[in-house]
């Protein structure tokens, strides 16, 4: 028993030596298991060792009587053990949790925690076997789970390690009892008004019945499916570094050529990488969602969708748009003085600059750069302001006197709408002198009769 567990901890690297290893000890047969196994091996795999132990408080006297034993039995091997109590129903009901998710985060807590007292190199050992891992394959796939789900508990997940899978309840008690080890028993673990007793109670025997192997199966076929999970992910990660980019403002964007490289069962996974990834969360992320997206790939250009945290996603004519509202889609408007001196003038992103100058054609060339501007200053008559976009807006195309809308301007482009309620305009009222970024007014243009310059300078704050 004890070398078998030690070369499926070796197989899964689950400790180096000189790490510390928290064990979850309850007091059930599985965790005083695990504490004797690890205790055994502590000094030939060269580890610390420590036990952490949760109180719900549902079972009163009998979870105090819990703890007592959990403390005695860690005494007993001069190790020391860290006691945490929460009051599991109560914050089931405050949270609107059912007692076993609840008491499922108290614990995550409990020992994120008490690995927080031994350094960034601990880590926590937790006692589920090949009949949880079988159990919990069952729970996933009744709850609507995909692969992922499928692929049940990982036997290493971060900080976690979970050195039992590769053994069952009857491996664990044999074990105990030839040892003559005493453990606890939760009453509770009968009560099949929790969704896993019921599982663990009324359907695994059955399944044992049709073949007796079944946890073992089903064991293998969770592994199969997480080493295919951790294919899949490789595979989405690939697309997504050659095809998703992300702008200084959060805003994230796809290239749809990436889409049509993708093999069918990975755009889901791919979609829903990006949504967590432009939200910062996967939970409440839910498969309707991903197909929303996956339709909106297909649709029209302009087309947008709302996605769960204020994200919306946004077609353009080669890419999907992930951004969220925010105070740079605010309206903007400040009048350019042009006859101030002093500092530059603040405007979202950075900051303008301007300068007035006599222009002799021998001393400059007309600047080629993307946001320093030249236009002839005695064909402004107006006030100019620094804006958003407004109805109406547009360009000057040439001397005749022809236009252009500032809209059908955005659409040749390819502008997303949602970059165009942050594009700062140079207006004189609905002329527009310049897009910042982009194009200028022909009708301001610098030509040879130009006699002043007004030279227009964006900075970015990076610069």
């Amino acid at each position: 028993m004890i070398r078998k567990i030690a070369a499926y901890m070796e197989r899964h690297r689950m400790i180096q030596k000189g790490m510390h290893v928290c064990v979850g000890l309850s007091g059930g047969a599985d965790s005083v298991c695990l504490f004797r196994i690890l205790e055994r091996l502590r000094h030939e795999m060269g580890f610390s060792m420590s036990a952490v132990h949760v109180e719900h408080g549902i079972r009163g006297a009998e979870s105090l009587a819990d703890m007592a034993f959990v403390k005695a039995l860690a005494s007993s091997f001069g190790i020391t053990v860290g006691c945490y109590a929460y009051p599991v129903e109560r914050l089931a009901k405050e949270q609107g949790l059912s007692v076993e998710e609840a008491g499922r985060q108290a614990r995550h807590e409990a020992f994120a925690k008490e690995a927080a007292l031994y350094g960034k190199e601990s880590r926590i050992a937790l006692a589920h076997h090949a009949d949880d891992q079988a159990e919990t394959v069952l729970f996933h796939i009744c709850r609507g789970s995909g692969i992922d789900g499928a692929a049940g508990i990982r036997p290493v997940r971060g900080k976690m390690i979970r050195p039992l899978l590769c053994v069952t309840r009857e491996e664990i008690e044999a074990y105990l009892n030839a040892m003559g080890q005493a453990y606890r028993t939760d009453a509770t673990n009968a009560d099949i008004s929790y969704s896993r007793n019921r599982i663990r109670r009324c359907v695994m025997p059955e399944l044992a019945r049709v073949n007796a192997q079944t946890v073992w199966h089903m064991n293998r076929f969770a592994e199969e499916a997480a080493e295919l999970c951790a294919y899949m992910q490789e595979e989405t990660e690939r697309i997504l570094n050659a095809h998703r980019s992300v702008s200084r403002d959060g805003e994230v964007r796809f290239a749809l050529a990436g889409l049509a490289l993708c093999a069918p069962v990975l755009k889901s996974r791919v979609m829903l990488q990006l949504i967590a990834e432009a939200s910062g969360s996967r939970k409440d992320i839910a498969r309707g969602h991903i197909m929303d997206l996956l339709s909106l790939a297909e649709g029209r250009t302009g087309r947008k969708i709302d996605l769960p945290y204020g994200l919306t996603a946004e077609k353009t004519h080669d890419a999907l748009l992930f951004y969220k509202k925010s105070d740079q889609e605010e309206a903007f408007l400040r009048e350019v003085a042009l006859d101030a001196s002093g500092e530059p003038l603040a405007v979202p992103g950075g900051k303008m600059r301007w300068r007035v100058f006599e222009w002799q054609k021998k001393d400059a060339e007309i600047p080629q750069k993307l946001y320093t501007k030249w236009f002839d200053y005695d064909k402004i008559k107006n006030r100019l302001h620094l804006r958003n976009r407004k109805p109406g807006d547009y360009f000057a195309l040439d001397a005749g006197g022809g236009r252009q809308k500032l809209k059908d301007y955005w659409i040749n482009e390819k502008v997303p709408q949602s970059k165009r309620s942050r594009i700062l305009l140079l207006a004189d009222g609905s002329h527009i002198l310049w897009a910042v970024g982009g194009r200028i007014s022909a009708y301001y243009k610098v030509t040879e009769q130009t006699k002043r310059v007004l030279e227009m300078q964006y900075m970015e704050e990076e610069s």
